[in-house]
């Protein structure tokens, strides 16, 4: 048979078939599939952090960063500072003059460093974070910023 032939038969038979089994779904065909649903590995709910009400000194303020997590999940952690150098030691969270130190139990973490975190599934968790204000930010003007939480799924 020659390659034109085999094309043609090719040509015809692709649409007899496709007809077919727009025919099959239009009667209350069935589809089959394979694979997994799944839901989204965790949620993290949008935090507000008001720099009226964080620490200059001490310990800082524990911040929220509520996570539920629908399966136990191992992730690491990194909080970047969209609006700073990659330099920088500090976020200032697009905030002009403030500076802001975050730690994770007590350790200081700078932008962009990472830290491992457990979660145990169907249960809200709160990372332990806490954020000390170290140069304040004038308190009558509207403060409006940005700091990136990502989680790297293990």
């Amino acid at each position: 048979m020659s390659y034109t032939n085999r094309l043609f038969q090719s040509a015809c038979v692709f649409p007899v078939l496709a007809g077919l089994t727009t025919l099959a779904f239009a009667a209350g065909g069935t589809i089959t599939f394979s694979g997994v649903i799944t839901e989204p590995m965790c949620n993290v709910q949008n935090q507000v952090i008001n720099l009226r009400t964080l620490s200059t000194t001490g310990n800082g303020n524990q911040i929220p960063l509520n996570v539920r997590c629908n399966a136990n999940q191992s992730v690491e952690i990194s909080i970047l500072d969209v609006d700073s150098s990659a330099s920088a030691k500090t976020f200032s969270g697009g905030v002009a003059g403030a500076e802001i130190t975050i730690r994770h139990n007590a350790k200081l973490i700078a932008p962009g460093e990472k830290f491992n975190y457990s979660f145990t599934g169907k249960q809200d968790a709160v990372v332990p974070l806490t954020a000390t204000l170290r140069h304040a930010v004038n308190a009558d003007a509207p403060q409006h910023g940005s700091i990136l939480v990502s989680f790297d799924y293990r």
